[in-house]
């Protein structure tokens, strides 16, 4: 899930002392893919992941370092890891599920992120779903080992 927030520092600080969430994964991110991939122009944002390492639960915190967009709805998504992110979509394409844009291979110098494929599609009441797929090293794969002891 991932949520919008105003002050990230704020919200981590919160999300640790109110819940125990740790912070696993802290990056800035903007350009033209991010733009493309969440239809939101300007995209800049400093992105947290922050895990519950009880429950494998995790959190996605932006701050837009533009200022805080006027509808956090047109950022607020859940997430789910795929198989195979093309098929997918082309599976949407055929069945009349609108997407924001084809999947985007990201071209990103941090490691954990660079290579991710991933889209943004609408539920029948339009919040928005990120699908994205299995990636070795992607800031996921980090919780999942820690459960499996790796």
């Amino acid at each position: 899930m991932a949520i919008l927030v105003s002050n990230l520092e704020r919200s981590k600080r919160f999300y640790k002392e109110t819940l125990g969430l740790e912070t696993v994964f802290e990056h800035p991110i903007s350009g033209e893919q991010f733009e493309k991939v969440t239809g939101i122009e300007g995209f800049d944002v400093v992105f947290a992941v922050l895990t519950d390492k009880k429950s494998g639960v995790n959190i996605e915190l932006a701050e837009f370092q533009n200022g805080l967009i006027e509808s956090p709805s047109v950022f607020n998504h859940i997430a789910f890891e795929v198989e195979d992110v093309d098929a997918l979509h082309q599976k949407f394409l055929e069945n009349g599920i609108e997407t924001v844009s084809e999947p985007v291979t990201l071209s990103h110098p941090h490691p954990k992120i660079n290579g991710k494929r991933f889209f943004y599609f609408y539920d029948p009441d339009g919040n928005i779903i990120e699908v994205f797929n299995k990636k070795e090293g992607l800031y996921s794969e980090k919780i999942k080992n820690y459960y499996s002891g790796r």
